[in-house]
């Protein structure tokens, strides 16, 4: 069964992807990418398909082949962008004026903007338990930086924080700081 719909005005994303919400940073013929206004770390982007679909397992496969081909575009957009002047024009920008810009103010005292990523999340709330909150897929491309948080290890796992230290339960003599 696909999820696949329609597009339709009263998604934002099929609004972002028809161009008319927030300015577009990379486009290939399945995606569309834009900097996310609600910023966690510097460059922090959204991969949004085109066609509206709720789920990455509806994608056909022509978005298939065309994801990971919009993943390295942003990634090349993310790191050729002056992300300090990004985040300074979004303060100002007259369609964000409504907007809260307290992710904006925290991106912008960052200690590390200005560095290059150290790293990236690939990440995708594939469906409302999951955590997505707009039903149209999107798949965020998150810089990771030195020093971001207190200890990285676990990444995602992290998202259900009592079940995933799994460190605390290695066996003697089992390496555990290869994941």
């Amino acid at each position: 069964m696909t999820s696949a719909q329609p597009a339709t005005p009263n998604c934002y994303f099929c609004r972002v992807s028809a161009g008319l919400a927030d300015p577009l940073i990379y486009e290939n013929r399945s995606f569309v990418a834009l900097f996310d206004t609600n910023p966690v770390n510097p460059g922090h982007a959204l991969v949004i398909p085109r066609r509206h679909v709720v789920s990455l397992f509806d994608l056909d496969d022509t978005e298939q082949a065309d994801y990971f081909d919009a993943l390295h575009g942003v990634r090349r957009v993310i790191e050729a962008t002056d992300l300090e002047k990004l985040y300074r024009n979004m303060r100002v920008r007259e369609d964000l004026r409504e907007r809260p810009k307290d992710h904006i103010d925290n991106v912008l005292d960052l200690p590390f903007l200005g560095n290059p990523p150290d790293a990236y999340t690939v990440g995708n709330n594939d469906g409302r338990m999951a955590g997505r909150s707009i039903d149209h897929l999107h798949m965020i491309l998150l810089p990771r930086y030195a020093g971001d948080v207190e200890d990285p290890r676990g990444g995602i796992r992290n998202v259900i924080p009592d079940r995933a230290n799994y460190h605390r339960h290695a066996h003697p003599g089992v390496r555990t700081d290869t994941a």
